[in-house]
């Protein structure tokens, strides 16, 4: 099963990716701070065993076990004040 990560996970465009990839039979794993997204947005993919969530800054080192086949970046402030 391919592996994928997206970051910005629970924002309105990385939600959407984990909906669709999940749909297509992914292992999604979706991370985000939270500054700018909401659980909401993918609280109805945790009881999936194909999505895992961290909680998790990207600025910041972290380490995700085992190989991905792809990784999708939308971690972005989506109206930084600046």
């Amino acid at each position: 099963m391919k592996r994928v990560l997206i970051t910005g996970a629970a924002g309105f465009i990385g939600s959407h990716l984990c909906d669709r990839f999940i749909s297509e039979g992914y292992h999604v794993i979706g991370m985000d701070n939270l500054l700018t997204g909401s659980l909401s947005n993918i609280e109805h993919l945790f009881p999936y065993d194909r999505f895992e969530y961290y909680h998790h800054d990207v600025t910041k080192f972290v380490h995700v076990p085992g190989d991905l086949d792809f990784i999708l970046h939308f971690a972005s402030p989506a109206s930084p004040i600046d």
